[in-house]
């Protein structure tokens, strides 16, 4: 005996179809093949045949076949409880289904500040009327799962190529300087730009917004300022403040509203003209018009 028929004689579900369980409640509550079959909108042979089939698949007859009609036999009986409640809870299941809310992705890219993320999720969720899923991904990878379909829509750093891409700037801050409260510079309220000379910088991998991390570099060599940058491999905050305090002479960049209240580090206006960090939420260029 192969594999397969010894599972065909073990499992009672081998062959059982969702139709033939339907044509057997059908049968079953019509009491004829006949009216069952004009009910169902079949041929009533067929139906005969179906019946007949799931008979021998079960393995024992379910209806004595008389004059006046067919009657369950206890073994129909039986098979007519458990299919009545499978179709029952089947059905509301569908309705479940049905009634759920569609789920969209939004990717972000690291540093979000809450409110923004906020506004992007309403955003997406009024436009869509989904629930909205959150995935940390960087923007120069959002852009390209956006152009090939696998991204819904995107929270990311501009400038950013924007070729098959509809972008919406939800916001615009101008970036100041981020040090620990010992810093030599910590006791100024604002800093210029010669007052940066000799500071390194703590920058992020320029391969997660390249647009960006160009943009803001070229904005600091065209004030004056051409810092080294130590990279910061990771977006946690521990390890960033870790990397400034006790630094003399490195200093970050970021938005107000993208510093962590923490009271080793503080943060200052940088000017005259900061670059700005700009957010967008971005979608596939057809979805957005």
């Amino acid at each position: 005996m192969g594999a397969a028929q010894r599972v065909e004689d073990t499992d009672p579900l081998s062959g059982v179809e969702l139709r033939h369980l339907r044509y057997f409640a059908a049968v079953a509550e019509s009491g004829t093949v006949t009216a069952a079959a004009e009910r169902l909108h079949i041929a009533q042979p067929s139906l005969s045949q179906q019946i007949r089939l799931l008979e021998r698949r079960v393995g024992t007859p379910l209806f004595e076949r008389g004059s006046t009609g067919m009657e369950l036999t206890e073994g129909g009986e039986l098979l007519l409880q458990g299919v009545n409640k499978c179709l029952a809870e089947l059905r509301a299941s569908v309705a479940a289904a049905r009634g759920a809310r569609p789920t969209v992705t939004l990717g972000v890219c690291r540093g979000v500040p809450q409110p923004v993320l906020s506004r992007a999720e309403e955003l997406v969720t009024r436009a869509r009327g989904a629930r909205v899923v959150c995935r940390q991904i960087d923007s120069e990878r959002q852009t390209a799962a956006l152009r090939a379909g696998t991204l819904a829509c995107g929270l990311l750093r501009t400038p950013t190529d924007t070729t098959g891409l509809s972008l919406r700037v939800l916001s615009d801050e101008p970036l100041g300087a981020v040090m620990h409260s010992g810093h030599p510079l910590a006791s100024r309220p604002r800093l210029t730009w010669p007052e940066l000379a000799g500071q390194r910088l703590l920058w992020f991998p320029a391969a997660r917004a390249p647009g960006y991390a160009a943009a803001v570099l070229a904005s600091l060599r065209a004030h004056g300022w051409h810092p080294e940058t130590l990279a910061q491999d990771d977006g946690g905050h521990t390890l960033f403040r870790h990397r400034l305090l006790g630094r003399d002479d490195l200093i970050a960049l970021r938005p107000h509203s993208g510093v962590f209240p923490d009271p080793d580090l503080l943060w200052r206006p940088l000017g005259p003209e900061p670059p700005h960090e700009q957010l967008a939420l971005a979608v596939p260029a057809a979805q957005g018009k």
